[in-house]
């Protein structure tokens, strides 16, 4: 067995782990989650998918965040309704305007400007909906869960055109998660209002 498959392996089983660690609200969802992202960041490197490998990179150091984040207990400012930790909730309405606005904007922006081959395109757009996924979650916003569905069923195709079918199986599993994920976490929003 060659390295590259071993490390996807790896990336895939860590980055499974992960995303069941966050439908189950879970801080593990971090820490397993560093793992399989810094891998993935040398994959995505490998197979020339290289928003996929940047964007992989920002996700290990907004996870850094998220897990202090979940974890904190010394800034009062943050706490949520005087707990250690947050709790899940939904966007407000100004949040769901801005993460609008910022997503739209960057869709427009890729498909502007970025002279290049649809795969590219597609990489970028499951790149921002990634970010937007990964930032949702660091601050516990069921939302999360929307981005992740929609850049994952695009990045299920994407990864079979590159060869890397572990990783398409992935995020196969990463779709059922997310709709289990959107449906568990807005069972516990709702408790937290």
């Amino acid at each position: 067995m060659n390295y590259e498959l071993i490390i996807e392996i790896v990336a895939v089983i860590t980055g499974m782990l992960s995303v069941w660690f966050s439908k189950k609200i879970n801080v593990l969802v971090f820490p397993i989650g560093i793992i399989s992202v810094l891998l993935y960041v040398f994959i995505f490197i490998k197979n020339e998918l290289y928003a996929n490998a940047v964007i992989n990179f920002i996700y290990f150091l907004i996870s850094v965040f998220g897990w202090w984040n979940w974890k904190r207990t010394n800034d009062k400012s943050l706490k949520s309704k005087g707990d250690d930790e947050l709790k899940v909730t939904f966007l407000n309405k100004k949040e769901s305007v801005i993460s609008s606005i910022l997503v739209t904007l960057s869709f427009f922006i890729i498909s502007t400007t970025i002279n290049s081959d649809l795969v590219t395109k597609l990489d970028y757009c499951t790149s921002i909906l990634g970010l937007g996924g990964i930032i949702l979650t660091s601050f516990k916003k069921v939302e999360n869960w929307i981005s992740y569905l929609i850049a994952d069923i695009v990045l299920i195709p994407l990864c079979i055109y590159n060869g890397l079918y572990l990783t398409s199986i992935q995020y196969l599993v990463y779709t059922i998660l997310a709709i289990m994920g959107y449906i568990s976490w807005s069972k516990e929003a709702r408790q937290n209002v």
